[in-house]
């Protein structure tokens, strides 16, 4: 071998080994700049990883961040051991950028997470609305925070492998139209199908694996084993722990109303003026068409004196306004024009300013689909079928709303009743006729080629402009669709009540069906008004009330019963309605009602921003064709047996658990804190009869409670601490509404808070003592500064703490 020979070798292999310690520096170089930060894209999702702290991010384009902070964990025996030596790597065809190499292409399909010590794989592999964890570990486990506000929340779907059941309309729009019947298919759960969850804050619980986002109208579905903290960290953020015992996956459902349940429409309910439902009194169902002005003044007195400071709010006159008995014959409603002088001599604007004077707010039953007075002047205003008469809609003919000067005389009209006072309205007979009444004759309406349902959406926004986003407005679909969705501030999707506990079943049905749209899409009336006066025989109901109210019970049920309700069903009927968040109707003859029932209603009211944690129809339940020959305990129905209200408030975070006994018999029910609360298996919690107002004592994994027939027990199950806690108070049946402020201080061991209170009522505090706590306490209160007298009571381990004061808020401590 000569020299040039060995120079060349030698050369070459300088040059070989400068390249690879180039490339290694390179591969180390990118190595280090992947693992100091990386942004994985693919396929919508983002993963942002931090080696150092070892913790994920992980993001999905239209939602922002679903999971943070998320470390990767190894289980055994119970105990988790944190991962945090991480080396990154990117593997595909698509895109990667770190926070050095912002813009460059070349990326991954999949990320994976290398761990050290121990040894682990971690892989995350997006494809379209899907991201699918895995781990080459045993016992891998995930665990970190998943941010929630307003807007999302946890939640259970529609489990399609459940039990079927059917979400259905009345059947006004087959049965007096020729259309036909609503019907959409939905299920009950597999797990827990005896519970319904809602929640007051953001509560969390281990019976959820799923979220909900308004904005979107999208659901993120989580492993069957993803458990979700009982609190809120901050407020905004749930703890989580997801273990993956096999491959894992994160499912996006999108569309998850329109496309899986069956709303026609999806538009999130503004919660910017109206955000709880309302508090309405409605005289149908007491008076019907007989309603006068003296019965409007009467309850309204009432109601303004016992209810107003409790957070009353609507007195909405029903039909029976505007209709003199055989002076307008068959041409139905005439609204506005002809105002009935007879039975309400002092006109509407009177009326309405009355009902104002007393603090409250007017509202009017109309149907505005239908109108009389301009049959003569109008013609072509109207509906009409294939030979040429007037299609009806409440025995009035019905409007043409392609036609603009209908729109117009709309504008006209609700200018003219907002201008008199009305702020709240309830549209009956509201759809859209032309889409769902098979005898209109399509090409006689003023625009032939107009499309029903946009036509529809056209008068809606018309109607919407005139009243203004401060007046509520209540709509009625007649068993159609709700296509109303977006201009409606509730629904009543049900049928009508009538005075007596099987009358009440109606109520139960549409809570049952439609609360899933509640404070998500629309607010739902359940009916017309719950009944809470006493138990009258059908005697002595004849005796007291319009023959109306007699006949339509006797229409509904065979043998008629009664009228009223006895004192347990008066508490199943405004537990059920208070926890629910659903609209609060009354209905009643007021000025009779009973003392002890009046305190019924004081103590769950006002309505509370509640929202369903279960996004799915439970089906409906109400067919007056099949009541007509069953009494209600023999019904068999998919109402709830446990309403589970989860707290995360000032006034702590618990559960507010509502069971309902629907039979006549008394029921020992059994409650499995774990299992269908969702609460921490081995915990202790302080179980606090509210309606009682006892304490039911210390409890670890099942609550035995009797019900006596058709009562409700309502029990607050708060975690046992090691200290004196607030556990209730008299004001609110969810221990929440009073509460402005709540605090323990260690060092000086007193409790102390901030009440809101009714002036001049007696308001009590219920406090546990732990065993231990000291056998003395010194409790004060104040209002503006200057002290008011408190009294205290303990029996057990309960102490309560009343005072009264003319004045609210009040300032209060306890001292031990």
């Amino acid at each position: 071998m000569n020299f040039f020979s060995v120079l060349i070798r030698i050369l070459t292999i300088a040059i070989a080994f400068c390249i690879l310690a180039g490339f290694v520096n390179s591969t180390e170089r990118q190595a280090r700049e992947l693992n100091s930060g990386t942004i994985f894209t693919s396929e919508g999702w983002t993963i942002e990883t931090q080696s150092g702290p070892g913790r994920l991010t992980i993001k999905h384009e239209g939602l922002g961040t679903i999971l943070c902070d998320v470390q990767l964990n190894l289980e055994a025996d119970g105990v988790l051991q944190e991962l945090k030596q991480w080396n990154v790597e990117i593997s595909g065809p698509r895109t990667i950028t770190s926070s050095s190499r912002s813009g460059e292409t070349g990326g991954p399909d999949r990320l994976l997470v290398r761990t050290i010590q121990p040894s682990s794989t971690w892989i995350f592999e997006p494809t379209r609305d899907c991201l699918r964890i895995s781990s080459t570990a045993p016992g891998a486990v995930l665990t970190g925070q998943a941010p929630v506000s307003s807007a999302r929340g946890l939640a259970r779907l529609l489990d399609s492998d459940g039990a079927p059941v059917t979400w259905q309309g009345t059947g006004e729009c087959a049965g007096t139209y020729g259309g036909a019947y609503t019907r959409i298919p939905s299920f009950l759960p597999r797990e827990n199908p005896e519970c319904m969850y809602f929640t007051l804050g953001q509560a969390g619980g281990s019976v959820f694996h799923s979220m909900f986002d308004r904005e979107t109208n999208t659901a993120i579905r989580f492993t069957p084993q993803t458990r979700f903290s009982e609190r809120a960290v901050g407020g905004e953020q749930l703890e989580f722990t997801m273990p993956l015992p096999g491959p894992g996956l994160v499912r996006l459902v999108p569309d998850y109303y329109t496309k899986v349940l069956g709303v026609p429409r999806y538009a999130p309910l503004d919660l910017s003026i109206f955000d709880r439902a309302p508090t309405v009194w409605c005289s149908w169902t007491s008076y019907f068409p007989d309603v006068t002005e003296d019965d409007i003044v009467k309850n309204t007195d009432w109601l303004a004196k016992h209810l107003a400071p409790y957070g009353f709010q609507y007195i909405q006159i029903d039909d029976g306004y505007d209709r003199i008995p055989g002076q307008f014959g068959p041409e139905g409603h005439h609204w506005i024009d002809h105002w009935n002088k007879n039975k309400f001599p002092q006109g509407p604007e009177w009326i309405a300013g009355y009902i104002k004077s007393k603090g409250l707010r007017p509202g009017l039953w109309l149907v505005p689909n239908g109108y009389a007075g301009a049959v003569e002047d109008h013609p072509d205003w109207y509906l009409s079928d294939k030979e040429g008469g007037y299609i009806r809609v409440y025995n009035t003919p019905a409007l043409d709303a392609s036609h603009p000067e209908v729109l117009g005389f709309l504008q006209e009209l609700f200018g003219t009743l907002g201008g008199w006072g009305f702020e709240y309205y309830k549209f009956d007979g509201e759809f859209a006729v032309p889409a769902y009444a098979p005898r209109v004759d399509l090409t006689r309406r003023h625009d032939p080629t107009a499309d029903p349902l946009e036509t529809y959406q056209r008068r809606l926004a018309v109607i919407r402009k005139a009243v203004g986003p401060h007046t509520f407005v209540e709509g009625c679909p007649s068993g159609t669709p709700l296509n109303g969705i977006g201009h409606f501030n509730s629904y009543f999707n049900g049928q009508d009540v009538y005075n007596n506990w099987q009358g009440m079943f109606a109520l139960f049905s549409s809570i049952n069906a439609n609360t899933f749209l509640n404070r998500m899409l629309v607010f739902v009336m359940p009916g017309e008004g719950v009944e809470l006066g006493r138990l009258m025989s059908v005697e002595e109901a004849a005796r007291k009330r319009s023959p109306r109210v007699i006949d339509n019970a006797r229409e509904r049920e065979d043998p008629m019963i009664g009228i009223g309700v006895t004192p347990a069903q008066a508490r199943t009927l405004v537990s059920v309605v208070s926890l629910t968040g659903v609209s609060y109707p009354l209905a009643g003859v007021m000025p009779e009602l009973p003392p002890e029932r009046l305190q019924l209603l004081q103590r769950t009211m006002p309505t509370m921003p509640i929202a369903p944690m279960d996004l799915f129809s439970r089906g409906t339940e109400a067919d007056w064709a099949r009541f007509r020959h069953v009494r209600a305990d023999d019904l068999i129905h998919h109402f709830p047996e446990i309403f589970d209200l989860k707290v995360a408030a000032k006034s702590g975070t618990y559960d507010v658990v509502a069971l309902p006994n629907w039979r006549s018999d008394p029921v020992t029910k059994t409650v499995s804190l774990s299992r269908q609360l969702g609460l921490d298996a081995g915990e202790k919690y302080v179980a606090f009869d509210f309606w009682n107002q006892t304490l039911l004592g210390v409890v670890s994994d099942r609550m035995f409670v009797e019900v006596e027939g058709h009562d409700t027990r309502v029990v607050l199950v708060h975690r046992l601490l090691n200290r004196p806690q607030l556990i209730g108070t008299s004001r609110h049946i969810t221990g929440a509404y009073s509460i402005q402020d709540l605090s323990w201080d260690a060092a000086s061991i007193t409790l102390q808070g901030l009440s809101e209170i009714v002036p001049g009522e007696d308001y009590t505090l219920f406090i546990h003592l732990p065993p231990g706590a000291p056998a003395t306490s010194t409790p004060m209160a104040s209002t503006g500064g200057n002290p008011i007298p408190v009294r205290k009571e303990r029996k057990g381990d309960l102490l309560s703490v009343s005072f009264k004061s003319p004045e609210s808020p009040v300032t209060w401590q306890v001292k031990f």
